[in-house]
């Protein structure tokens, strides 16, 4: 596989990491090794977004190149329609061996499509591993965004690193007259915020850094602040948030040595010297940010903007370089595509990152994202609409779709039939804290942004 003129992929995937979860990306408290030799290696993308922040749409985005209004894919009870062809289907029919292990959204719902091989987390030694946290769940007094859990089973052994050695054994199954493309989708750091020790007390929570949170008058939609109060975390004492995100902060690092794992694993077998390895995340957490764990339907940075991170042979990959561009991840696909001398088709809204790393190209100076499109059943019967903790109450669910677009000075949120949309000014108030939608001077801002995000809308199909 080493000599191969095509370079093995390897898609590393954590699952609601946002950005500023890592020190890369400016957090005080929080160091990951084995992400930061990579960096040194590759690229670190430091504005890289998903179009949308819910787990299997972000998915089908990143394997199609293409956003989630083109696809129909507006939720995870959706399904990817039958005539979207993925990038593993694309590398697999040019002689990739292709995996997937892990919560890709698998069977049903399209998110595996293409993969030859598939472990997905229900089975085997992952359900097992699953089916021990869900217990954790279930003997919970208290169900909130925020639980927290020590998993009593040793960290290479617990979920995802078992993810981990499948992944390896899926290499080692390879033949090496062809280049495999690995997809490794981990569970953390999703909510219910469960990890082993040493992971589970790696950091005092007395000493972490809490993000702000809005003062009164902040002029938000009335949604934000029921989701909070219905999620347990609006009334939650400090040392309660201050714990979980403490152990979210562990879950990272973890998955941090998994990496660390997995590279070694490469090196050791000659392989790493052609492969690219790429991290990322589906979509982000709030994480304590608007008062809130978890997520639900907003598109604060908390939630979309993601880290992103790409290493590999200096002849593919730029080496040491922090990119600052705004960039998405339908990029992603395109540019895999690229690596394997591929051509990518007109229909992907993303391109490759090749052009711009080469200063040939520039891409899109504005981030676009959507996220809606609940039944209204799962909006309107809290019963029903309620996840706790894997996911949002149903007041953290709408059936409007509401759409973003992000420039590196505003981002503008709006959603038809909702009276209050959202406007930041991000360079003044990178925390979203204070919604200047309703202001008269910006007036001509809101219009302007609101122009992009027609474009977008009605010209990527």
């Amino acid at each position: 596989m080493a000599s191969n003129a095509q370079p093995n992929i390897v898609f590393l995937l954590a699952d609601q990491q946002k950005a500023t979860s890592l020190g890369l990306y400016g957090n005080p408290d929080v160091r990951t090794p084995a992400l930061e030799a990579l960096a040194e290696r590759g690229v670190v993308f430091e504005n890289y977004f998903t179009p949308h922040p819910f787990c299997l749409p972000s998915r089908c985005i990143a394997m199609t190149g293409r956003y989630a209004h083109a696809i129909g894919v507006h939720g995870n009870g959706y399904t990817l329609p039958h005539y979207e062809v993925t990038l593993a289907e694309r590398l697999g029919e040019t002689g990739y061996q292709t995996g997937a292990i892990g919560h890709f959204h698998g069977g049903k719902s399209g998110g595996g499509r293409g993969f030859q091989f598939q472990h997905d987390i229900g089975k085997g030694v992952l359900s097992e591993r699953n089916r021990v946290r869900r217990e954790l769940v279930e003997n919970a007094p208290r169900r909130v965004q925020h639980m927290v859990a020590e998993v009593p089973v040793p960290p290479d052994s617990d979920l995802n690193g078992a993810m981990t050695t499948i992944g390896m054994n899926f290499v080692e199954a390879c033949t090496s007259e062809r280049p495999f493309f690995l997809h490794i989708a981990y569970i953390d750091p999703h909510p219910p915020f469960f990890v082993a020790e040493p992971y589970f007390s790696q950091y005092d929570p007395a000493e972490i850094t809490m993000p702000p949170v809005e003062a009164e008058g902040a002029g938000k939609p009335a949604a934000h602040e029921q989701t909070a109060r219905d999620g347990g975390t609006w009334d939650a004492d400090e040392d309660e948030l201050r714990k979980a995100l403490a152990v979210y902060y562990g879950m990272v690092n973890h998955l941090d040595d998994q990496v660390a794992r997995l590279v070694d694993f490469l090196e050791l077998r000659g392989l790493l010297d052609n492969t690219v390895i790429i991290y990322s995340s589906d979509h982000g957490d709030y994480a304590g940010e608007h008062r809130m764990f978890g997520k639900s339907c907003t598109l604060y940075d908390c939630l979309v903007r993601i880290p992103a991170i790409i290493a590999g042979p200096d002849h593919l990959v730029p080496q040491g370089v922090r990119l600052a561009e705004i960039t998405d991840s339908t990029n992603l696909a395109p540019t895999v595509l690229d690596w394997a001398g591929l051509p990518a088709p007109e229909t992907m809204h993303g391109r490759s990152f090749a052009p711009a790393w080469a200063g040939k190209e520039q891409l899109r100076n504005a981030a676009f994202a959507e996220v809606g499109a609940f039944p209204a059943a799962m909006v309107n019967d809290a019963k029903r609409g309620n996840n706790l903790p894997f996911g949002p109450p149903a007041s953290g669910r709408q059936t409007e779709i509401s759409t973003m677009v992000r420039t590196p000075e505003w981002k503008l949120v709006y959603t038809p039939g909702r009276e209050l949309n959202e406007l930041y000014n991000l360079r003044d108030d990178p925390w979203e804290l204070q919604n200047c939608y309703p202001a008269p001077d910006k007036a001509g801002v809101v219009s302007e942004l609101t122009q992009q995000l027609m474009d977008w809308h009605l010209g990527f199909h």
